[in-house]
């Protein structure tokens, strides 16, 4: 730039700084951050339209002590000095702006009809393709949908959208997003977002309404949208994780349908298990024992992993510790051979009887049981009361429950097992004698949440 430019730069930057030969006084912004701006009418009619039209308007106008008083509320004080400068330098580079500055700036002087510069902007803007993305919702809802004037731009929002509609979810100023916005583009979103993935977005977009607080997030804010959601899609997991703690934000009656939707009274604490005795009803009655007895909220779910099965590996007590030692609580499942008798125990503690003889465990959580297998409700839980003598571990014997001839067994005699009421509540099996093992399965008990 030449000696001459940038003296006339330097002169007109002066003129501004210093109020010289004003006649007009500008209120820019909203109170309580406003400023006035002494400026000059003829240089703004032959630079804008928009003060052009105003100002040869004398009824939209006020003049005391011949200088001309306007109201500019819609545009910051800050994006108004970067306007002024433009106007009377004509010195402007995006480059040095963030990207809301800039597209404020391309809001102001398109309403201020700089077409020029809100064309540069807009260029400008549209070559950061990524910035685009990450502040889509700004773009969306408060340049091209409410102003309609940026067709560049509204095209590429369009597209935007129309390649991928989870766009909106992705921004990073999503939860800036208006509620009748969100609400209009969830009716295109909804046919290809998972509906956890929907409800997960619009808690977190409630949070953000609500400061923060989920405790806050009311049935007001959250009902317009659940039109949008088949809950019925959601896993049971995930509404029982997610969503069944907002209760309070259904319709009694929408709610009541989606519960009998998952039939929540047989709702499986036990997400899978790989058994050749019991299915997964029954280990999730088990594990609502487990549950029960360690005094745990509802919002249990358990992992049963195999740790050991007689017919693949062998029914010897060397066999059970070899695979079950040193594995935390475990279930014991036996099938008594020639029977529908299915017997068990829990063990809340490690198996640990093959490295070290540690006799008798003291407990109060575990138990035994027998299974019926017609009704579950007729099954035998049988808890712990000589404490002392709850597990017995020995290198001699499978996993045994209980004292002296124990009330459950296994493997003094290979294959064979044998229950005798000693350190439990109730009696799980009649008969005292001697029984073959048909199966028998060990299972390590663990919790998902």
């Amino acid at each position: 730039m030449s000696t001459l430019s940038n003296s006339l730069i330097k002169n007109y930057t002066n003129i501004v700084d210093t109020d010289a030969l004003s006649d007009i006084e500008i209120l820019v912004g909203k109170i309580p951050n406003t400023e006035i701006f002494r400026l000059h009418s003829y240089i703004l009619k032959v630079c804008s339209p928009y003060f052009r039209n105003l100002l040869s308007n004398e009824q939209q106008i006020k003049i005391e002590n011949n200088i001309i008083r306007i109201n500019i509320p819609n545009i910051s004080v800050k994006i108004f000095k970067i306007i002024i400068k433009y106007i009377y330098v004509n010195n402007f580079k995006p480059e040095n702006y963030d990207f809301k500055t800039n597209a404020e700036l391309l809001i102001a002087a398109d309403e201020l009809s700089l077409n020029n510069l809100s064309n540069f902007i807009e260029n400008y803007l549209l070559k950061k393709e990524e910035l685009l993305k990450q502040n889509f919702v700004f773009v969306l809802q408060d340049i091209t949908n409410e102003l309609n004037r940026f067709v560049r731009l509204s095209y590429f929002c369009n597209e935007s959208f129309r390649n991928d509609p989870l766009i909106i979810f992705k921004a990073k100023d999503f939860t800036l997003i208006k509620q009748e916005v969100l609400i209009r583009y969830l009716d295109i979103i909804q046919h290809c977002a998972r509906p956890i993935d929907i409800w997960d977005k619009i808690i977190e977009w409630a949070n953000a309404q609500s400061n923060g607080i989920t405790s806050n997030i009311t049935k007001l804010i959250i009902q317009p949208f659940i039109s949008f959601i088949n809950f019925k899609e959601i896993s049971r997991l995930d509404f029982y994780l997610k969503v069944r703690s907002f209760e309070n934000i259904f319709d009694d009656k929408l709610y009541i349908e989606i519960l009998e939707h998952y039939s929540f009274n047989d709702f499986q604490i036990v997400n899978h298990i790989d058994s050749q005795i019991i299915n997964l009803k029954e280990a999730s009655f088990i594990a609502n024992r487990i549950r029960i007895t360690k005094r745990q909220r509802r919002e249990v779910i358990y992992n049963f992993n195999l740790l050991v099965r007689g017919s693949r590996d062998g029914f010897s007590e060397k066999v059970f510790h070899e695979y079950c030692d040193d594995k935390g609580p475990t279930i014991t499942i036996i099938h008594v051979k020639n029977s529908n008798e299915i017997l068990g125990g829990f063990n809340p503690f490690n198996w640990e009887s093959w490295k070290s003889n540690k006799g008798f465990i003291e407990t109060e959580e575990s138990f035994i049981f027998s299974l019926d297998r017609n009704n579950l409700e007729n099954s035998i839980f049988s808890k712990v009361v000589d404490n002392k003598n709850a597990i017995y571990n020995s290198p001699d014997y499978g996993p045994c429950f209980g004292g002296e001839k124990s009330d459950i067994e296994l493997f003094r005699r290979e294959k064979y097992g044998r229950c005798v009421m000693t350190s439990y509540e109730k009696e799980i099996r009649q008969d005292e004698k001697f029984f073959e093992v048909d199966e028998y399965e060990v299972f390590q008990v663990s919790k998902i949440i």
